[in-house]
This record gives C-alpha cells, structure tokens and sequence, in this order.
C-alpha cells in the first residue's frame, strides 16, 4: 500500500539539518534492550541520620513516664517475664493510637 500526502507550503520554516546521533560507545550488552541505571551516591551516614530523625520524632511524642514505671519494666526485662504485644507497638508506630 501506498499513501502519499499532499506537499505542505514550508515557505514560512528555513531548513534545519538534522542533527548527527552519537553512537554509544562499545559495552557488552546481554540482550537486544535498552537499559538505565540511575544511581543516588549513598552517603555513608544515610541510615545513621534517618535513625536520629526518627528517634527525635519518638521522644517528641512521648509523655514523661515515671521513674517507678521505667524501674518496674526495667525489672521486667531483665527477668524475661516482659512480653511485648507487637500489633500494639506497630499500630504505634503506624500513629493509630
């Protein structure tokens, strides 16, 4: 099939050379695809700073806890008989109360 346009009037645009594509140099390809790698330097102190920001936002919210609270857990802890409930911690930690 065949399909031909009608020629437009390009009076009014000056020709514009096309421009010469680069050729990427030579690497070893493992298959017929384009591929791209975008990389973020990761700073070494990444993880160590998103810590202290969480930790900041934690104690922010926290209340004050009395020193007979923390010295009961602590007791606690120390004997083993402590049992976290891990869906509470997470719906803390989740903000949902």
């Amino acid at each position: 099939m065949n399909i031909t346009f009608p020629s437009l009037n390009t009076s009014y645009r000056s020709a514009v050379p096309a421009q010469q594509k680069t050729m990427p140099r030579k690497t070893s390809v493992k298959g017929d695809y384009d591929t791209i790698n975008i990389r973020r330097p990761k700073a070494a102190d990444d993880d160590e700073t998103f810590a202290r920001m969480l930790a900041r936002k934690a104690a922010s919210q926290l209340g004050s806890a009395s020193s007979e609270r923390v010295s009961e857990l602590r007791g606690r802890v120390a004997d083993g008989t402590y049992v976290p409930d891990p869906q509470r911690i997470a719906g803390r930690m989740l903000g949902l109360g």
